[in-house]
């Protein structure tokens, strides 16, 4: 089970690896909620299921800048300590999906803007960056390798890392990692 904050780009790009069926049942869901909510669905979700030791729960979400909502910063940080509480893995970005995307391309140590994200992506991919895009999978997976390698030295450049103030970070690569398990080869 991949639960999703956002409703379309992340279920898009998970949806299309080429995992074995046979092996794997996936179940992706672009729920469309906050952080913390999203992690409070999974755990309902695992614990209604008759789930057993072998099924795998994920969140995937990114660092929302809201500045209407001043709990925001807690709540990023809170729903990764309630996700591994209850045994639910997450894949964050901070600050947003697209850096997972981008690391295909360059490492990056430095805070982007999310309009910098799109514009970026742009000119490295060649024409529009369509954020929902349902091709992106096959258009960047060349370069996935590139991309776990320059996420796994990001996350390396924290000393005490604390994901809510850790721009960029991303575990992303941790999801691809394990779904990339179950593609034959």
């Amino acid at each position: 089970m991949i639960l999703c904050e956002g409703e379309k780009t992340e279920p898009n790009y998970f949806r299309s690896f080429p995992v074995d069926t046979k092996v794997i049942k996936l179940d992706i869901k672009g729920e469309g909620k906050n952080t913390k909510s999203l992690v409070e669905k999974a755990i309902e979700l695992k614990n209604d299921s008759d789930s057993d030791e072998t099924d795998r729960f994920w969140c995937v979400f990114d660092r929302d800048k809201n500045p209407k909502n001043p709990n925001d910063s807690q709540n990023f940080n809170a729903a990764i300590t309630l996700a591994k509480t209850n045994g639910i893995k997450v894949a964050y970005s901070n600050d947003a999906f697209e850096l997972w995307y981008l690391l295909r391309f360059h490492f990056y140590n430095t805070g982007i803007s999310r309009k910098d994200y799109q514009n970026m992506l742009t000119k490295l991919l060649g024409h529009k960056y369509e954020k929902n895009s349902d091709t992106i999978y096959e258009e960047l997976k060349d370069k996935q390798q590139d991309a776990i390698k320059h996420a796994k030295r990001l996350l390396k450049e924290y000393d005490r890392p604390n994901p809510e103030t850790d721009n960029p970070s991303t575990t992303v690569h941790l999801l691809v990692a394990e779904l990339n398990s179950f593609i034959p080869d």
